[in-house]
């Protein structure tokens, strides 16, 4: 995983971040005066999360939604979407401002032609500042064909991306065990002109969270965790009193532990090295939590690591070769693994994202490996053989299985999360899955458990896999019989 770059916070893109308070039954300020609000905060996020994130709080928001959400998790969130709105050309982004009771509907439309409403209250008329927000990305219009045409628009519309945004990667459609459509694009290494392919390794981002989550999942199977277990059950000498004592699985599982994030400056500073878990933990560990357990929702990656030491403990192994004993070799997965950023010899695509001369390689941003979080690697192929290996119970039964597909934690219309997986639904069919990213890395997996249908996008650029999954997920879910 990058340090501070990522796609969005768990599949479906965006989420909702805040909602606001009624203020009054009218906006308080003219159209002009908030479309160029509207420009102006697009234009602070387009320079992207390295900046000062307190201080860019401080001339975007009010004194008084800063005070409501606090500082931790406005950092938070503003990191989550300068990362996702980086490079945006703001005027021509903001496509309409209008006015919705007391608030303003923004839509923005972003080069690679997402589209997105963000719904912002502001106060102040010399000098507006936002004092609420949520944001929603927008379904693309995607024509309903018959289901042997599916393979065909889905040709014809990879066709037109690949030449628009220089995709580069692998797309799976598939039904069960049948593929609909599959083909790899572009190079996974540059500078030996080396292409993708369907088997080729493509980091995941996030996407690992997963199989930390089906790990945990066997334990609790099998009767030696409980999901409303504390963690000092299992971990009585972590080096954090209140994690030990007032933080759950199930809290770790669903991002409301309050436990935070390692891209931090010590991560920075060790990420080279880092190839243990202990390591992972020592860079977070001692920070303080974010807010009370239980009592907000704050997407987190020092929390699969925890899991993941648990996982180490009760299967006596390392987390890495808990993951190849208990999934991919069940799975039949040959072409995935938690690999070092340099280990040509797994033949895994390099990540580039676009630099101020060009594309640039990934592995200066990259750690050394990634970690339960995520940053692990797998092939189009072998997901698919996930997905053939969740519908016929190798991996873990089925009552276990939904008891993780569970969204505890509704983070939008259709949207939720369970336990380390998202799960939505799109056409009134039900999804499980999740997404990554960060610099040089896109990826987007999700399987349709009653339908048997799986999506996967892996892309070996930032940024371009989500576009290319919504669309063709809602081919999916329009089309297929």
């Amino acid at each position: 995983m990058g340090a501070v770059r990522r796609l969005t916070v768990i599949s479906c893109a965006l989420m909702t971040f805040f909602s606001f308070s009624v203020q009054s039954a009218e906006p308080s300020i003219n159209q002009p005066a908030a479309e160029k609000a509207a420009i102006r905060f697009l234009e602070a996020l387009s320079t992207g999360p390295e900046q000062d994130l307190d201080s860019l709080s401080e001339s975007l928001f009010s004194a008084k939604m800063r005070e409501r959400v606090g500082p931790d998790r406005m950092r938070n969130m503003l990191d989550m979407l300068t990362d996702d709105f980086a490079r945006i050309d703001a005027t021509n982004a903001v496509r309409e401002v209008t006015a919705n009771g007391d608030k303003w509907d923004v839509l923005v439309v972003n080069d690679l032609g997402q589209h997105f409403l963000f719904a912002l209250n502001l106060s102040g008329s010399t000098d507006p500042k936002i004092s609420g927000i949520m944001v929603k990305p927008l379904p693309p219009v995607v024509p309903r064909v018959a289901p042997e045409d599916i393979a065909g628009t889905a040709e014809k519309y990879l066709a037109s991306r690949v030449a628009n945004i220089d995709f580069s990667g692998a797309v799976l459609l598939a039904k069960n065990s049948d593929i609909i459509y599959a083909h790899a694009f572009g190079m996974a290494d540059l500078d030996t002109k080396r292409p993708n392919t369907l088997d080729t390794p493509l980091n995941l981002g996030s996407m690992n969270k997963m199989f930390t989550s089906l790990l945990i999942g066997r334990l609790v199977s099998d009767g030696t965790l409980s999901w409303d277990d504390k963690v000092g059950a299992h971990l009585p000498e972590l080096p954090n009193k209140r994690i030990r004592d007032e933080v759950t699985l199930h809290q770790l599982l669903t991002h409301t532990s309050g436990v935070g994030s390692y891209w931090n400056q010590s991560y920075e500073e060790s990420k080279h090295g880092l190839d243990s878990l202990d390591g992972f933990l020592a860079t977070f560990i001692n920070e303080p939590l974010l807010f009370d357990p239980g009592q907000g929702n704050a997407y987190s990656n020092g929390g699969p690591v925890i899991l993941g030491l648990i996982v180490e403990k009760y299967m006596d192994m390392s987390y890495y070769e808990a993951v190849r004993r208990f999934i991919y070799q069940p799975a039949g997965m040959k072409h995935s693994d938690h690999y070092q950023t340099a280990d040509k010899a797994a033949g895994l695509a390099v990540g580039y994202f676009q630099g101020p001369d060009g594309l640039v390689g990934n592995s200066e941003q990259l750690g050394l490996m990634g970690s339960p979080a995520g940053g692990g690697y797998a092939s189009a192929n072998d997901l698919l053989l996930f997905s053939n290996a969740l519908a016929s119970g190798k991996l873990l039964d089925r009552d276990t299985l939904e008891q993780m597909w569970t969204p505890y934690a509704e983070l939008g219309p259709d949207f939720g999360y369970g336990y380390l997986w998202g799960i939505g639904s799109l056409n009134d069919r039900r999804w499980v899955g999740h997404n990554g990213g960060s610099p040089g890395v896109s990826a987007d997996y999700r399987y349709y458990p009653e339908s048997g249908y799986t999506v996967i996008v892996l892309a070996n650029r930032d940024q371009i896999a989500a576009p290319v999954s919504d669309w063709l997920n809602e081919l999916i879910t329009r089309s297929a019989d």
